[in-house]
């Protein structure tokens, strides 16, 4: 016998595994791909196998985790360009006036009414708050609010 001794665990030394570098969620996503729709699994089974041939293969995780973030940020630029169509004096944008007074009338009447209504759902949630925090761990505690908060609005309000 030689005195070499083999160990299995890799070290610093050894350079990285060539061949085979699927992980269990690529099987897992190969298999699902073809089940659903048998195009996308081919198609993620050429890319990987094209991928494992790159000396240095982007894994599954890292591709959706990077694809995520791409998406991401996309959301949010798509929904600062909304936020700035929209403007406040309605001079320019989506907002801007029609031209038509009887129009531009009702938009900026429903428009009121809107934020009338924001601002009572506002107060009723700010109001169950309190509620809930004066009588916490009631297991009913919504319904108790809603029919207090009826019945104080169904009687006509003190005189002075």
């Amino acid at each position: 016998m030689s005195d070499t001794h083999y160990d299995p665990r890799p070290d610093e030394r050894t350079p990285p595994r060539s061949g085979w570098r699927w992980k269990t969620i690529d099987i897992v996503a190969l298999l699902i791909l073809l089940v659903v729709f048998w195009p996308l699994g081919l198609a993620f089974l050429v890319w990987k196998i094209w991928n494992d041939k790159k000396p240095v293969p982007t894994d599954l995780e890292d591709l959706l985790r990077t694809a995520g973030g791409r998406l991401d940020a996309q959301v949010q630029r798509w929904s600062g360009d909304f936020d700035s169509w929209r403007t406040t004096d309605r001079t320019s944008g989506l907002g801007a006036r029609t031209g038509n007074a009887a129009f531009d009338a009702y938009v900026e009447r429903r428009e009121a009414e809107i934020a009338a209504q924001r601002r009572s759902l506002e107060e009723e949630i700010a109001e169950f708050r309190r509620y809930a925090a004066e009588a916490r761990g009631d297991a009913d505690l919504y319904e108790r609010f809603k029919s207090r908060r009826n019945s104080d609005a169904d009687q006509p309000p003190p005189r002075a």
